[in-house]
């Protein structure tokens, strides 16, 4: 009976050790799935996160794009509503002659004026010509916008205006005594590099990181060029220190990484640790990376950029910033995640060792109750969520609960990203039900339009509405910026535009009327470039107002292409009270009229060219007789073409009308 009783209990314990080896084999299993969806978890949170610090990043930048580009709205503005000139200004007259032959400053401020009000101008413009005073005038003007960008912009040290014309308009105030124009000036980048040979298409111009010769630190300048129609004027400019970006990636919990912002010319622009306050050294971007990483450094920016990638022991994310040529990189060792996820994990795996001994001291019941049957459980719980049948967590012991959590948050993360897609999906059905479908095909006007959105909802819209019985209103128009927010300012416009145009005097009346409705209270500081015109289908006569938009092309029945001349607008949105210039142009019978967004003008192939205005030109001219349709077909499928595959920056919009008794003669 011992021996029997001995080897029945020898037996018992080899069926409990097979047991609990089983259970473990199952713990180990669960244990590594529950790793790896940890591990992917955590990477795939790092990204959402590095994602939202993007757009945090941007955001800053933007704001001082967007000041810079107000100055030169605001320049350009008086130089349009002021072509002779104006009256001689308190501060103009306040100029005077400096030690310098031909020399001016404003050493002296007049009442009530001070130096919190103003900016030293000084310069060597030689004899002063009304053309100078009349620049002169302008610099002075910017004086409001330059006190109003120094108070509300963070890490700004200088706002100035440098002329062609040899003088400088610098805030907050200085002594000329400590700064004085120089034609050295002119050289520096962030003047040279908006001149018209060096940035034709007028952007926002980032200079590389420099030292101040002021002494205010290390410090980058965003610029843009002044144009008094066509000709050059000179530059605005905003001196920003690197605090803010710096106190923007310290901010960044060092447990996710190291996050840091380089620029595209291979220089360190913020990190946590080796660029410290009051910096006097510009490093390289290469620094901030191990010298794994730094010995491709292209190589690997490249492999990383808008992914998190494993490479050579660390996870690598850059994303770049779209208001300026910066990246935004996260550098995390690969242990860091492993920790996580580990840690996660190993908790859980204890708890159920302990139970499961303690359940095998107790009884074979309680093990397969209390370990089995939980484990079944959980297999089950995964296959259903995967269905997406699960109604709730079944009742399990309270150890088991957080491996149901954790899969549950899992699966209800991945739902709400499928119901975010789908939301924008019927958000880019609405915005497209919003703009016309179908159009007039009648034997003297036949019309026919294309939207393509750069993202799933897009800024930029097309419009007709028929004023009379022979009267046909046609827009088409461009959002600043893209996405949810460029959407509703588009419907927005689009609404005001269709309420105001029935009773407005003419385009040019429409267009003021507009402009500021949506102007007040413009706190997102968003404009629309804008082009109206009302064509009278009864003698051709085309009336019409411009805001800021890309001119409209005219083919006409003999191909010859040609745009119709400028009204000098400005874009609707930006600044209240502005007048707009209503022109016409007789439309001959059998001519087609294009008009577009410079989605189509400004898409670029791979290696950085622009399609441009006048690769349209020529292709509208080898189109000469499609039909409304066939001609945007062709115009679409040529930009894509050109493009070979690169990414679509912009929304894609066209109108073509052909008017005319003789229909097109090709299909």
């Amino acid at each position: 009976m011992a021996d029997l009783t001995a080897a029945l209990f020898a037996r018992y314990n080899r069926v409990m050790r097979g047991t609990f080896v089983g259970v473990l084999i199952v713990a180990c299993a669960l244990v590594y799935i529950q790793f790896r969806m940890t591990l992917g978890a955590e990477t795939s949170s790092l990204g959402q996160r590095m994602q939202e610090q993007a757009v945090s990043l941007d955001a800053i930048v933007k704001t001082a794009s967007d000041a810079v580009n107000t100055m030169r709205i605001q320049a350009q503005t008086w130089f349009r509503l002021h072509p002779q000139g104006a009256e001689p200004s308190v501060l103009l007259r306040a100029l005077q002659p400096g030690a310098a032959p031909g020399s001016i400053e404003l050493e002296q401020l007049p009442p009530p004026w001070t130096v919190a009000d103003a900016g030293n101008l000084t310069g060597l413009v030689g004899v002063r010509t009304p053309a100078i005073d009349r620049e002169l005038e302008m610099a002075l003007s910017l004086n409001g916008a330059f006190k109003t960008i120094k108070a509300n912009l963070p890490g700004s040290t200088w706002v100035y205006y440098t002329s062609a014309y040899r003088f400088i308009n610098i805030y907050p105030w200085v002594s000329s005594k400590k700064f004085f124009y120089a034609d050295s000036l002119k050289q520096k980048e962030f003047f040279a590099g908006v001149e018209p040979v060096a940035d034709p298409s007028r952007h926002i111009l980032w200079t590389p990181v420099y030292l101040d010769e002021a002494g205010q630190g290390v410090m980058v300048t965003a610029s843009a060029g002044v144009y008094d129609d066509k000709a050059f004027r000179g530059s605005v400019s905003l001196d920003l220190t690197l605090v803010q970006l710096n106190q923007f990636v310290r901010n960044w919990d060092e447990s996710l990484g190291t996050l840091f912002i380089i620029n595209d010319r291979g220089q360190l622009l913020a990190h946590p640790t080796l660029v410290r306050p009051g910096a006097q050294t510009i490093l390289q971007a290469a620094e901030a990376f191990p010298p794994a990483l730094r010995r491709d450094l292209p190589a690997t920016l490249q492999a990383a950029d808008g992914d998190l990638v494993e490479l050579d022991g660390y996870y690598v994310e850059t994303l770049g910033i779209q208001n300026a040529p910066f990246h935004l990189v996260l550098l995390v060792p690969r242990w860091n995640l492993v920790k996580v996820a580990l840690e996660t994990g190993v908790p859980s795996v204890m708890l159920l060792v302990m139970g499961l001994t303690l359940m095998l001291l107790i009884a074979s019941s309680f093990t397969y109750r209390d370990a089995i049957v939980p484990a079944q459980k959980l297999v089950r719980y995964i296959q259903e969520e995967d269905r997406g049948s699960v109604k709730s967590i079944p009742d399990i012991p309270q150890a088991w609960r957080p491996w149901f959590l954790t899969i549950q948050n899992v699966f209800n993360a991945h739902t709400q990203l499928v119901s975010i897609q789908q939301e924008l999906d019927v958000a880019r059905r609405m915005q497209q039900s919003i703009v016309p479908t179908r159009f007039p095909s009648r034997p003297d006007l036949q019309m026919f339009a294309r939207m393509i959105p750069a993202r799933e909802v897009g800024g930029d819209f097309y419009d007709y509405f028929w004023l009379s019985d022979q009267k046909l209103g046609v827009v088409i128009a461009d959002v600043s910026g893209k996405g949810v927010p460029a959407a509703l300012f588009m419907a927005v416009a689009r609404t005001l535009l269709r309420a105001i145009a029935p009773s407005a005097a003419g385009p040019g009346a429409c267009l003021a009327l507009a402009n500021d409705l949506l102007a007040q209270d413009n706190e997102a500081t968003m404009f629309v470039t804008l082009f109206y015109g009302i064509l009278d289908t009864g003698t051709g006569m085309l009336e019409y107002a411009n805001g800021g938009h890309n001119s409209p092309w005219l083919v006409a029945p003999d191909g010859t292409v040609s745009q119709l001349p400028g009204t000098g607008g400005m874009a609707l949105g930006v600044i209240e009270s502005v007048p707009f210039v209503q022109a016409s142009a007789q439309i001959a019978s059998g001519s087609t009229l294009l008009l577009y967004t410079d989605g189509i003008t400004e898409a670029f192939n791979p290696a950085e060219e622009e399609y441009g205005e006048a690769r349209l030109a020529g292709h509208l001219a080898a189109s000469a007789g499609l039909g409304v349709e066939a001609l945007l077909k062709r115009l679409v499928d040529s930009v894509y073409e050109f493009a070979d595959g690169a990414p679509q920056s912009d929304d894609i919009t066209c109108l073509a009308v052909h008017y005319g008794a003789a229909g097109p003669t090709k299909a």
